[in-house]
């Protein structure tokens, strides 16, 4: 085989077992043999570096440390929801939102989780990854390109699977980036056996570990994301229902979480919902409730806004944990003017 194509071969083999690997959990080959082959791209193009391209599986391990980071306005606003505390609250939501629209009335809804993450803005272009921002104030964010490369989830080429769906032109995705509860654990353990400082959330370490000026920082930290929407496209037609939405970004192989379901009316949403707040502790990540959403996405964007909240989505918050902790020990330092400090 010619070395191009080879080399070709070798980028796409790659991108295929990252995939399996980090989205799926489903690796087929051994790490031995992913490294090997890894190790055989690295030599290609150490040996011709004119073809590195930025999809390139080997631009993930980050690039010279940045003076700081460059300002990026989103193509379309990127917002919060409106919160809802309980069943009652969302109940109010739907009837405020009916009595603007009668359509509503017999709306589908999804229901997904609401990430305790850091969101970001991936932009994508002819399914090259090309750009990643932060949310900043919600219309500019900062250019943390270089750091989201390193996220092993996040694929550089889409569609992963050459039998995928082809992106529009021009893709610009919402998702969120976080540290697994089970990965942060270990992320304390292996710092406080090196007797360093520890973490004290999964929520501000992750968010401390994207913006870090040098990439490879933020390749040591163990980050993934889930993708949950379209921000904006230009080229081929996307879908116009958020359950089509997730599942289109599932085939081009994004992380989507495999918790959301579609419910045909509002009662069904919220039963749903309500069996997450006893099992919050069953999902990998941190979170304080579920995001509840009308499926039609035409329907949802005429609705507008309130203020900077959408109408069309609400934010089914759980109740706050409680928890009793007991008080072992006191211990008093003596400061040189006599102070006392506990």
């Amino acid at each position: 085989m010619e070395p191009k194509s080879r080399y070709e071969e070798l980028k796409e083999q790659v991108h295929l077992h990252n995939f399996r690997y980090h989205v799926l959990d489903a690796p087929i080959i051994s790490d031995l043999e992913y490294d090997r082959l890894l190790n055989e791209l690295k030599a290609i193009e150490a040996e011709h570096p004119d073809w590195i391209t930025p999809d390139s599986p080997t631009r993930r391990a980050g690039a010279a440390p940045l003076d700081k980071f460059a300002k990026v306005r989103h193509p379309a606003p990127i917002l919060s929801l409106s919160n809802a505390f309980g069943a009652e609250d969302t109940r109010a939501w739907f009837e405020r939102i009916k009595r603007l629209d009668p359509r509503v009335a017999s709306a589908k809804f999804v229901v997904e989780p609401k990430i305790d993450g850091l969101s970001i803005v991936l932009h994508y272009r002819d399914g090259i990854f090309v750009q990643g921002a932060t949310r900043g104030n919600g219309e500019i964010g900062e250019d943390v390109t270089v750091n989201l490369r390193t996220i092993k989830s996040i694929p550089l080429r889409i569609p992963v699977d050459k039998d995928g769906p082809q992106p529009p032109a021009h893709l610009v995705l919402r998702g969120e980036v976080f540290i697994p509860i089970e990965d942060f654990a270990k992320l304390n353990r292996k710092l406080q056996e090196a007797g360093a400082k520890t973490y004290l959330n999964p929520r501000n370490t992750a968010a401390g570990s994207l913006r870090q000026l040098d990439p490879s920082l933020t390749a040591s930290r163990p980050l993934t994301l889930l993708v949950y929407q379209i921000v904006h496209s230009e080229g081929s037609a996307v879908p116009t229902s958020q359950w089509e939405i997730l599942e289109f970004l599932r085939a081009l192989g994004f992380p989507v979480t495999d918790v959301a379901r579609r419910f045909d009316d509002l009662e069904s949403a919220i039963e749903y919902t309500k069996t997450w707040q006893t099992r919050r502790d069953e999902l990998s990540f941190e979170t304080d409730g579920m995001v509840i959403k009308i499926d039609d996405l035409e329907m949802a964007a005429d609705l507008g806004f309130v203020g900077k909240d959408p109408r069309g989505a609400i934010a089914y918050k759980f109740p706050a944990r409680e928890v009793t902790t007991k008080l072992e020990d006191l211990r008093v330092n003596v400061g040189r003017t006599g102070v006392l400090t506990p």
